[in-house]
């Protein structure tokens, strides 16, 4: 009875031992499956995110290609503009050379036929001094707006080697412009004791200078006067000319714009409105280099 009871426990223990390993392979093998799997499922997301990383890197490349594609694109119509851009340099560049090309040769026919009128203006000159009085006033009128017309825009100075009283200005002026002939007007003349100097100018183109004044007073002088008076600042070593009369004025706003050429304030009257154009470059040039 006691053999049989040694070997039932025998029996229970070999079958708690076994029962042990049993169980400790199965909390091994389910740590191992465990241990299986948290392996697996950090594959799984190494693999997620390598293909998150994969899509990730191929939009970029896909953006990169766009990119390119417009860069390319860009490029090439930069490259279209550019050479757009020489062609239409190269065209203004030839149309320079031919608008250089045809300014010279204007500017030498110019400078050729201003060498001819000066010399006709001098030769005419001379030939009016030759002339009878009566006569001589009228060309010389005519020879004065010849010069005039080939010197309108000059800024040449013009010397001035005549050292005369500055009467003698005024007074052939009044000869040139026949102001004092005239019967619709009174005309008066007045030289102030310090206007008594002398003068360094050109006498001829100062002359012509006031006369072109005395014209233009005399056209717009239909009754009453015309004064001219001839004044000198001794200190500042200025003789001053100046001309006044009754005709019909010059608003103060047109008082600079009659000297512009081809500038008529009034229709009615004959001339071209260059007068007093002319008369102010002669003034500017005898004064140029004081």
């Amino acid at each position: 009875m006691i053999w049989v009871i040694i070997v039932l426990a025998l029996l229970v223990a070999v079958l708690c031992v076994a029962l042990y390993f049993q169980v400790k392979g199965s909390h091994d093998q389910a740590g191992e499956q465990e241990a299986l799997l948290r392996d697996y499922q950090r594959r799984v997301d190494e693999q997620q995110q390598l293909l998150e990383d994969y899509r990730s890197l191929q939009k970029n490349f896909d953006n990169v290609g766009e990119g390119y594609e417009q860069a390319l694109e860009l490029y090439d119509k930069m490259e279209e503009n550019s050479r757009k851009l020489e062609e239409r340099n190269k065209f203004l560049e030839d149309q320079n050379k031919e608008l250089q090309t045809a300014n010279n040769a204007h500017s030498e026919e110019l400078r050729q036929h201003q060498e001819f009128f000066t010399q006709l203006i001098q030769d005419l000159e001379k030939a009016v001094e030759n002339l009878d009085p009566a006569v001589s006033g009228p060309v010389a009128g005519y020879v004065y707006k010849m010069q005039d017309a080939t010197e309108l825009g000059s800024d040449a100075p013009i010397e001035r080697n005549d050292n005369i009283v500055a009467e003698q200005v005024a007074k052939r002026a009044i000869a040139e412009s026949a102001i004092d002939q005239c019967q619709y007007f009174t005309f008066q003349f007045t030289v102030t004791p310090q206007a008594a100097s002398m003068l360094q100018t050109d006498e001829k183109r100062a002359a012509h200078a006031l006369a072109l004044v005395l014209d233009n007073a005399k056209k717009f002088t239909t009754d009453g006067s015309v004064t001219l008076t001839v004044d000198a600042d001794l200190q500042a070593s200025q003789v001053s000319y100046t001309v006044a009369d009754t005709g019909m004025g010059v608003p103060a706003a047109e008082a600079e714009h009659i000297f512009e050429p081809n500038v008529k304030l009034n229709s009615y009257f004959d001339g071209q409105g260059l007068g007093l154009t002319f008369a102010r470059s002669i003034a500017r040039r005898l004064s140029s280099g004081w």
